[in-house]
């Protein structure tokens, strides 16, 4: 990319700095790197303001505190990660997009938010794989359908379909690397870093009010001033409604339209073993579904339902293999380390142990295109279910501020007894689908009474904190514009509706990627 500059605004020799662009994009997570390239691309002065360093780093780290208010919720902890990358520092790469699984019975009024995902999704997939890296088309369903073969059709005739994963290559996972794309034009991409987001400007305009400026303060007290036309929250679920509200706040008149629910309806997708595979399945489920490499990207399988009850929630299923081989340990400490841009922690011990493991996975990955797993690998059934969205679960600001001057965000989640029923009803339906007994698929083993749980493990894919809709209570537009506000847009996962049937990323970046050009197609309205 031409001209693009990294600037740590803590090191900035002045105490006050100030700057000016066609698009300020907050957070430089996966939507606002890949945001920021795509705009630059198109001929427009981008500057990205990034809260965290060149690293990766947790919350207590970069001082993001939350605080809460009923149980705690583990997204807000463990699943944030703030510097260049954000999440896509430490997470596990997987590309899946939303689909027709996501479509239920119509909504009430003239726009079904999930209608609009999935069709974004679709008419922007390739765009964004190959963006990413992958040249072989949109083939989640036909690479599936081409390994299973006969296990596939009886899945398919029990009302199970079958989709596969993309995993980016470690090498790609942390999505900096798209910072070194070239631009081919004279536009210019800043990156501020150590540059927290606490304050705005805005001002009434005949069509609703406009930002003018964005302020941003390091830790050791040095200011920046972002003056744009255009502006762009891209800071997390979590994060970015917390922006919202506190930018709402900061006015002595509402900015953003009263009746928009920013920070409510908060959820997550909820996953949970619902079955062991029988000792004697475990090398067919194996051979049939451990992941595999094709073309250099490893795939994975996962199950959905072909026809769910209409008022059934989004779901999927997939296996889990408990990989214990001293060698995938090794691999992964070593490989995330990269990923991280971090030094691998690993003892000569581990080395020493982990040498032959090692051996066998690169001989694996090569003879055979498969992830070597060890045949007596315990293996469970997974079902990753979609959490009923109510308002209550959220975000509000707290009376407490943090080492930034800027009000905590104070978050109120549970799982209701609904969820607890929808994930024990979905696990029987599914268990009682698969074709075991009746076909060469693996033998599972129920664990039903798992579904009781007071607390299955979260996935921290957090939405609906930014609703994306037309009702009175969604935040944005379907071009993701802050209702109320001529010129500021949210892309994060917040805009979707609930969780759906696959993990967010991918279909963030394809809302993203659908921004850009809608950006670059109204290019007019920046002069």
């Amino acid at each position: 990319m031409n001209g693009t500059e990294f600037i740590d605004l803590a090191a900035c020799a002045e105490k006050g700095h100030s700057d000016q662009c066609d698009v300020c994009v907050i957070g430089a997570g996966a939507a606002g790197i890949y945001l920021a390239v795509e705009l630059v691309a198109r001929g427009l002065d981008v500057i990205l303001l990034e809260a965290g360093n060149t690293r990766g780093s947790d919350v207590s780290a970069i001082g993001f505190d939350a605080r809460f208010a009923a149980e705690i919720y583990p997204g807000a902890t463990k699943g944030r990660f703030f510097g260049l990358g954000g999440s896509t520092s430490s997470w596990g790469g997987l590309l899946i997009p939303h689909s027709l699984h996501d479509l239920r019975e119509k909504v009430s009024g003239d726009f079904d938010p999930w209608q609009h995902v999935v069709q974004t999704v679709s008419d922007q997939t390739r765009s964004v794989l190959e963006k990413l890296g992958w040249h072989c088309g949109a083939d989640f369903s036909d690479f599936a359908k081409s390994q299973s073969d006969e296990t596939g059709d009886a899945l398919r005739v029990a009302g199970l379909d079958v989709t596969a994963g993309l995993f980016l290559p470690f090498r790609k996972k942390n999505l900096v690397w798209l910072l070194r794309r070239k631009s081919g034009n004279d536009s210019r991409l800043r990156i501020f870093y150590n540059a927290v987001v606490n304050g705005w400007r805005a001002a009434p305009d005949a069509a609703g009010a406009r930002i003018q400026q964005v302020q941003a303060v390091s830790s050791n007290g040095k200011r920046l001033a972002v003056t744009a036309q255009r502006f762009i929250v891209a800071a997390g679920a979590i994060e970015s409604a917390r922006i919202l509200l506190e930018l709402d706040q900061s006015s002595p008149q509402p900015l953003i339209r009263e009746s928009s629910a920013i920070g409510s309806y908060m959820a997550d997708h909820l996953s949970l073993p619902i079955a062991d595979v029988a000792p004697g399945s475990i090398q067919a489920a194996i051979r049939l579904f451990a992941p595999r490499f094709s073309k250099g990207w490893m795939r994975s399988f996962r199950f959905l339902e072909s026809n769910p009850p209409i008022d059934a929630p989004r779901a999927f299923s997939h296996f889990v293999f408990d990989n214990q081989n001293p060698g995938f340990a090794l691999a992964r400490e070593a490989l995330g380390a990269l990923q991280g841009k971090r030094w691998p922690q690993v003892s000569a011990k581990d080395l020493i142990a982990g040498i032959g493991g090692l051996a066998r996975l690169g001989y694996r990955r090569y003879a055979s295109s498969s992830l070597y797993i060890p045949s007596d690998t315990k293996t469970l059934l997974q079902l990753d279910i979609e959490q009923v969205s109510v308002r209550e679960n959220g975000i509000k600001l707290g009376d407490e501020l943090d080492r930034y001057g800027r009000r905590i965000a104070k978050i109120r989640w549970r799982i209701a007894e609904r969820d607890v029923d929808n994930m024990w009803l979905t696990a029987k339906r599914i268990l009682e689908k698969w074709p075991g007994g009746r076909s060469s698929l693996p033998n599972l083993l129920p664990r039903l009474d798992d579904c009781n749980a007071t607390k299955p493990h979260d996935a921290y894919h957090p939405v609906g904190t930014c609703r994306m809709g037309k009702d009175r209570e969604a935040v944005v537009d379907e071009n993701l514009k802050v209702w109320g506000l001529e010129n500021l847009w949210v892309v994060s996962t917040g805009v979707l509706p609930s969780a759906g049937t696959a993990n967010p990323t991918f279909t963030m970046l394809c809302l993203a990627d659908r921004l850009a050009e809608h950006f670059a197609d109204n290019r007019s309205a920046l002069n």
